[in-house]
């Protein structure tokens, strides 16, 4: 069994891709919380239970079922998978074969049993942005954060001469010191007189400047997108002074209360949401003014990406479309039941065609982004899938 805490590679696809029949894929939502734990286990457990129970009524061999059993144990007794838990995994267990992904981002739970890894939510993690920045701040304190695509938001350190909240900040400018009415939560640890806007403004712009002058020297190509959760008027006062370039996102509340796994929880689905965004930006783009850079027919999509020709594919990993693919012409053969069988016409078992499309495109040089249907407009979006091409078709 091999447990991975990294992103999958194209390798790892490849490796997963093909045939491994009988083939048990779960997807399994957990929490980083430790008292939550155990309820990830129980989940993981059950659905493994159902894949097995699904695996032999389909009339597995008794060898075969014996062997699920045994990577599902294997799964659930190794403590490196759950001392370490993230917020999702994705399990992939066949005879002999058994691969785990501890990953960050929060997937949707999902049981699948055939005779390929259905591997579309796989792709979700690498194919979108888990990279972030956040600035908590509040009159009491703020923080600059980090969340790596395989790892929980941490604070970044900063220079000690920087102001460390409103207090400071209206000290420093105001030349003396000032009383305080005693701690608290929110914004009630300040002065009433420290209220004036200008105050505010001025601690808000001083924290903004040293926010880029630390983005600037970690990220200096503005690649990662800054979220700034703070209340009024300070998410304002930062946001004005937002730098061209880089991707900002207020998200509006007070951050007192709010914890490192809570950050990193926000940030999470700050992400998720601005993902789907930025697929929605995209796809009405392509609409409006990409007239002949535009296919959405599978086979067609097959072929152009084996010439290398497809830019960009966008799947919905929510979708199934079983078949087989030649990655070297791209010709695609659709099961039974216009793709919605598990096997060819001929009796020889088939895969989904999305994700093994998405490989085929990476392979050749493009991009990948994964979306669920439900959250896009008709209007731009028919689905299954949509490439964009490198250039016009004639």
């Amino acid at each position: 069994m091999t447990v991975h805490h990294e992103l999958p590679t194209t390798t790892d696809f490849a490796t997963l891709a093909g045939e491994h029949h009988p083939a048990i894929t779960i997807y399994a939502a957990t929490s980083p919380v430790v008292s939550e734990r155990e309820r990830s286990e129980v989940a993981v457990k059950s659905a493994f239970d159902e894949a097995i129970d699904r695996v032999r009524t389909d009339g597995a061999e008794a060898t075969e079922v014996d062997a699920l059993k045994a990577g599902r144990d294997a799964v659930l007794a190794d403590r490196s998978i759950w001392a370490g838990l993230s917020r999702s995994l994705a399990i992939f267990v066949a005879p002999g074969f058994t691969d785990v992904y501890v990953l960050p981002n929060r997937l949707d739970d999902a049981v699948h049993v055939g005779s390929h890894f259905v591997l579309g939510q796989l792709l979700r993690a690498p194919s979108q942005d888990q990279e972030a920045f956040a600035v908590t701040l509040s009159s009491n304190e703020w923080a600059l954060w980090h969340a790596l695509p395989t790892a929980r938001a941490e604070q970044m350190p900063l220079d000690p001469e920087l102001p460390r909240n409103l207090d400071d900040a209206a000290n420093r400018e105001a030349g003396e010191g000032l009383r305080r009415r005693g701690g608290g939560h929110g914004d009630r640890g300040t002065n009433e007189g420290d209220r004036r806007p200008e105050i505010h403004d001025i601690y808000a712009k001083r924290v903004a400047d040293a926010v880029w002058r630390e983005l600037q020297e970690h990220d200096p190509d503005a690649k990662v997108p800054l979220f700034v959760f703070a209340a009024e008027p300070l998410l304002s006062s930062f946001l004005d002074r937002a730098h061209n370039g880089r991707r900002v996102v207020g998200v509006q509340g007070g951050p007192d209360r709010l914890g490192a796994a809570e950050i990193d929880g926000e940030l999470r689905q700050q992400l998720a949401q601005l993902n789907v965004n930025e697929a929605k930006s995209a796809l009405t783009g392509l609409a409006d003014g990409s007239a002949g850079r535009v296919e959405r027919d599978l086979a067609a999509i097959g072929r152009l990406a084996a010439d290398g020709a497809v830019e960009r594919l966008w799947f919905d990993f929510t979708t199934s479309v079983n078949g087989t693919l030649d990655h070297e012409s791209g010709a695609i053969e659709f099961a039974t039941d216009h793709g919605n069988g598990d096997a060819l016409s001929d009796g020889r078992h088939a895969g989904d065609l999305l994700p093994q499309l998405a490989m085929l495109v990476i392979a050749r040089g493009g991009k990948v982004v994964t979306v669920r249907g439900d959250d896009l407009e008709h209007a731009v979006w028919t689905g299954p899938a949509m490439a964009e091409l490198r250039f016009a078709l004639a």
